[in-house]
């Protein structure tokens, strides 16, 4: 993770922690609103990286050696990331955005005293998601 991206979650994450300490607390609508934005952000933000996934395997760059690196080189910033550093691609970024948006969305919930609602939710969809792959 970026060193701003790291500060940004860990902002989020002390926000989120103040929410449930009731430290951190919002008007209702200004917290849903917000919340239902993040929201809104994050699955804008997961159809994005599904569609970054299937730039793996790029095509049409031609059979010159030159080219093959080029593409390789393209496929790695997608999705494979460099040598030096496996994370520095496009997937991994946007990794890093849904995991803050998520961290702003339920920091506001808290804020408003509706975090509990967002967690039984999310831990009934990977139930259900469990149960389709098994």
């Amino acid at each position: 993770m970026t060193d701003n991206a790291e500060a940004q979650l860990k902002t989020w994450q002390n926000f989120k922690e103040q929410g449930i300490n009731g430290q951190f607390k919002m008007d209702t609508a200004i917290g849903k609103a917000l919340s239902d934005r993040c929201e809104q952000l994050r699955l804008a933000l997961e159809e994005i990286r599904a569609d970054a996934v299937s730039l793996d395997h790029l095509s049409g760059f031609g059979g010159l050696p030159s080219a093959k690196a080029l593409q390789t080189k393209f496929q790695q910033k997608a999705v494979g990331g460099a040598p030096h550093d496996p994370n520095d691609n496009a997937l991994a970024r946007i990794d890093q955005h849904i995991e803050i948006v998520t961290t702003m969305r339920d920091a506001y919930l808290a804020a408003i005293g509706k975090l509990e609602n967002v967690d039984q939710q999310n831990s009934q969809t990977l139930t259900s998601q469990g149960d389709q792959l098994n």
